[in-house]
């Protein structure tokens, strides 16, 4: 036992006498992120942070690769060299072979029929290429919560029957496809920033017959629009804006949840002190979230983000369970959540 210690501590040593400074911000932004997901399971998502739930990340810098805790498939792909190890985090370095300008994605390969292979693979370009490419990242913070919204879907997918089920609902039906419809259809528009007001006016709403009404509104208009969408688009996209808003609806929760943590004082906000990126979460202090309207307008972002926010917003309210039944039974969906409930009062 003594030995297999020893031997612990002379491979730490070696690893660490090998680091240069950017190294070195890229390990303790990696474990910035790894405390993020622990304090995400205890104040935002239960179970978030369990191994079973846990994924690789490929972290992009403009000279190489960093894999984070990698399955056995990428340490064949890349042969990777280890450089750092910690308690439940390894860290290995690989020369940069790839050419897209900018990560942040989950992605999941389905070419090879393998449930190993439909293990999704988290992907983070470094704070300073995020910068480049959206000029209003301007912390190790603010990347932070990029990459943990994302790590947040890779938690959806790591629920293989929800994996499976999405990837037989919507895969041909890309979000992009919905944005399309969004802008190109005035009344398409009209109609989801209305059903979306009605959301915002039950979150508001002061008694609760007047949220059941504006919540009927929702559904009326809501309803009203999808049939106009199938007889004049023939499309159908009942089942794909329910899962694109829990999906994305979700992961913009805990983005947001976030928002407040970094805006409290507590003394479990870690700090890096070698990342001069990292500006002590004073961003944060004075947020206004009305202010923000990217996260809660359909005009401001791809809708399905807000009216998914949003809907979670509402159940918050009318203490609707949703965290334990999302993923976890596949085909459950914000909008029937919020459909079951309205239906129970009557």
């Amino acid at each position: 036992m003594m030995r297999l210690v020893f031997l612990s501590i002379v491979l730490l040593s070696a690893c660490a006498e090998k680091l240069d400074k950017q190294e070195q911000v890229v390990i303790d932004r990696v474990e910035f992120l790894v405390d993020l997901k622990s304090r995400i399971n205890e104040k935002i998502w239960d179970g978030f942070n369990d191994s079973q739930f846990d994924l690789p990340l490929i972290y992009y810098t403009e000279s190489a690769y960093y894999f984070v805790n990698p399955t056995d498939i990428i340490l064949e792909k890349f042969n990777p060299k280890l450089i750092f190890e910690k308690s439940q985090v390894k860290i290995y370095k690989s020369q940069l072979l790839d050419s897209i300008a900018f990560h942040m994605e989950t992605s999941i390969d389905y070419t090879v029929d393998s449930d190993e292979y439909k293990s999704p693979v988290m992907h983070a370009s470094s704070f300073e290429i995020v910068k480049k490419n959206i000029e209003d990242v301007n912390s190790t913070e603010m990347w932070s919560t990029m990459v943990l919204h994302e790590y947040f879907h890779g938690f959806q997918f790591k629920h293989l029957n929800y994996q499976n089920h999405i990837q037989n609902s919507i895969s041909y039906f890309r979000q992009d496809s919905l944005s399309r419809i969004y802008k190109s259809n005035s009344w398409f528009k009209t109609a989801i920033d209305t059903e979306n007001n009605f959301l915002l006016e039950a979150i508001e709403a002061k008694n609760s017959n007047a949220s059941l009404q504006l919540i009927d509104s929702f559904f009326a208009s809501r309803s009203e629009r999808r049939l106009k969408t199938n007889e004049s688009l023939k499309i159908d996209l009942a089942q794909v804006e329910s899962i694109y808003e829990t999906m994305e609806g979700s992961a913009r929760y805990v983005e947001i949840e976030l928002y407040k943590l970094f805006s409290s004082n507590s003394r479990k906000n870690k700090k890096i002190d070698s990342d001069k990126s990292f500006k002590n979460y004073k961003e944060f202090k004075d947020f206004d979230f009305q202010k923000a309207e990217w996260i809660y307008l359909t005009n401001k972002t791809k809708y399905c983000y807000a009216t998914g926010f949003n809907m979670i917003r509402l159940l918050e309210k009318l203490d609707v369970e949703f965290k334990s039944r999302i993923f976890k039974e596949e085909d459950m969906t914000l909008e029937k959540l919020l459909l079951e409930y309205r239906l129970g009062q009557k």
